[in-house]
């Protein structure tokens, strides 16, 4: 079966590719003990990295720390900074993992909630109802 001029066969192997891939990132991550990301392998073969909160402890400079440190070992590009929708940031970088039957294309994603406007108040003012 074909969609336009990619096959089922393309699309397998690229997905297959990106396995491979992140195969390569996850074994050395156990080994250095790097906090693990969320991956999504698309159907393009393109893999996406997203920091989650696992740890309720966790703070949002945690997380920071933790995309910061994906970024240089992905070699990412400079993190771009965008606003969604009203009440969260998103941190997106883009990478490529060469392999030996060509680039395999990514990004690196974290979402941070900000506080609701009675929060930053509150926070503003030293906690006080």
């Amino acid at each position: 079966m074909a969609v336009g001029d990619i096959t089922t066969t393309d699309l397998n192997g690229w997905q297959y590719r990106a396995i491979g891939v992140l195969n390569d990132l996850v074994k050395p991550g156990l080994k250095a003990e790097r906090y693990p990301l969320e991956w999504t392998i698309t159907t393009n073969g393109a893999l996406r990295g997203e920091v989650h909160r696992y740890d309720l402890k966790q703070t949002d400079n945690d997380r920071r720390a933790i995309f910061d440190e994906w970024c240089r070992v992905m070699d990412a590009s400079a993190s771009r900074e965008s606003k969604p929708f009203e009440g969260r940031i998103e941190l997106r970088a883009v990478f490529k993992h060469p392999t030996n039957r060509g680039d395999v294309q990514g990004s690196l994603v974290l979402n941070i909630d900000l506080p609701f406007a009675g929060e930053a108040e509150a926070e503003a003012e030293g906690g006080r109802d």
